[in-house]
């Protein structure tokens, strides 16, 4: 008889456990969900922004262009090596390296033009450079 009364005892107290413990976890994961979602909402809207921006500054309008035009759209560089045929300009921020190979228009002209150029990203992969110019 005193073992029925136990083994009652300890499945009574057994279910009235897992009652209070249903209760309680369920406020904690809800607001855990809902941050979640928020977060997932703010990072889909951020990558939309991205996707959706246009470059002011394309690939296929900076190839030929002079050191002046350079200078007036992407400011100053964060590097420049004068090399005896040929100047490399480099722009750095915290997306990409954006480098520009200038070339002289002639044998005696001082003016530069921009024959080829590439970008990298912060790892110093390829990356597209269409890409890289919507950033600065």
């Amino acid at each position: 008889m005193k073992k029925n009364l136990i083994l009652c005892l300890v499945l009574i107290l057994g279910a009235c456990s897992s009652q209070n413990t249903q209760p309680t976890t369920q406020p904690i994961t809800q607001p855990i969900r809902q941050a979640v979602a928020k977060a997932a909402s703010a990072v889909e809207t951020v990558f939309a922004r991205i996707t959706a921006f246009k470059p002011k500054v394309t690939a296929e309008n900076v190839l030929g262009k002079d050191d002046a035009w350079l200078r007036a759209t992407l400011g100053e560089p964060t590097f420049i090596r004068a090399d005896l045929h040929a100047n490399i300009w480099q722009y750095k921020n915290e997306s990409c390296v954006l480098s520009l190979f200038l070339y002289p228009d002639t044998d005696t002209s001082p003016t530069l033009s921009i024959m080829h150029f590439d970008a990298r990203d912060a790892l110093g992969h390829n990356m597209d450079r269409d890409r890289c110019l919507a950033t600065f």
